[in-house]
């Protein structure tokens, strides 16, 4: 059966008719005129009782205005994540350039994966791939001023970019290029020289780093980070685990708070905020245990605690 228009009063009639309390209709109708039903539904089906397979009817007390204040606590966690992660990001991308300049080479070489250990299995791409495709669309003035007009069919062929210097080159990578060049940069000690003025563990730092990009991913298309499973986990010291699950609370090893105990770590030692976790995300989740659960150990629905549904 095909989906129907409805109307943002309509859309709370529904939830109303499912067996969802809602005590300001009027507030109801304002917030689904903000956040998209489908957006909203994620969080619903927690307390619906098998929307799996397909009944939609809400569990008894389910009320509106408690998913409400979890999505919009869960957008205040939002908020203080972009304080540490665009500046580690940035931090990230000075000191790779730094050390790759000097342990490989300044200008150029990183074209043709100079410094980079290769995938073993001859049908992964090559290192340098990743970063000539951010190069070859990228439309910024500066990039087009080192670039020579060197073409191998469509593509610009690494030799446009032997002006280049790595300083240069670092500003266009994504995110998630400049993850797989820090991972593939350890046998020419690009990784130890970043990992070591970091203070951070040369062990931990590439998994930290791909699971920044994962957060930072989600968070820049609006994802939901409430009871979601994380893929890329971040490498965590023992002692570092311990301490934040003693002075704070427990946590799953595929949680987002792991995420968030590995970006404190960083952040603490590399001097871009200080005890961020403490400070800032902590007392986000202790006014709202409901979050807080969600964050630190993720379940599906129907596996989730009722008490801090209902």
């Amino acid at each position: 059966m095909g989906k129907s228009w409805l109307s943002y009063e309509q859309q709370v009639d529904l939830l109303k008719k499912r067996g969802l309390e809602v005590r300001d209709p009027d507030s109801a109708v304002e917030f689904l005129s903000r956040v998209n039903y489908y957006r909203a539904s994620g969080y619903f089906r927690y307390w619906q009782r098998q929307p799996g397979a397909g009944d939609n009817r809400f569990i008894e007390g389910a009320n509106f205005e408690k998913v409400r204040q979890l999505y919009e606590a869960e957008q205040a966690l939002v908020l203080v994540c972009d304080e540490v992660l665009h500046p580690i990001e940035v931090l990230l991308r000075t000191r790779f350039a730094h050390h790759y300049a000097e342990h490989v080479s300044a200008i150029g070489a990183f074209a043709h994966g100079e410094g980079f250990t290769q995938p073993r299995d001859p049908d992964d791409e090559l290192v340098q791939e990743y970063v000539l495709r951010n190069l070859d669309r990228s439309k910024e003035t500066f990039v087009a001023h080192y670039r020579d007009e060197i073409k191998v069919g469509n593509h610009y062929s690494p030799d446009a970019y032997a002006r280049m210097p790595i300083w240069v080159a670092v500003e266009a990578f994504s995110f998630g290029s400049l993850s797989r060049l820090i991972e593939a940069s350890a046998e020419s000690g690009v990784l130890d020289s970043l990992a070591g003025s970091m203070s951070v563990s040369r062990k931990t730092l590439p998994s930290q780093v791909r699971s920044f990009v994962y957060l930072r991913n989600r968070i820049a298309h609006c994802a939901k980070l409430w009871n979601h499973s994380v893929l890329d986990v971040p490498g965590l010291l023992p002692n570092i685990a311990t301490r934040a699950k003693k002075n704070y609370r427990p946590f799953t090893d595929h949680s987002i708070y792991k995420i968030f105990v590995a970006l404190d770590d960083v952040a603490t030692k590399t001097g871009i905020a200080d005890s961020w976790l403490a400070h800032k995300v902590e007392p986000i989740l202790q006014e709202n245990r409901l979050l807080a659960q969600g964050i630190a150990s993720p379940a599906k629905y129907g596996q989730f605690a009722r008490d801090l549904l209902i």
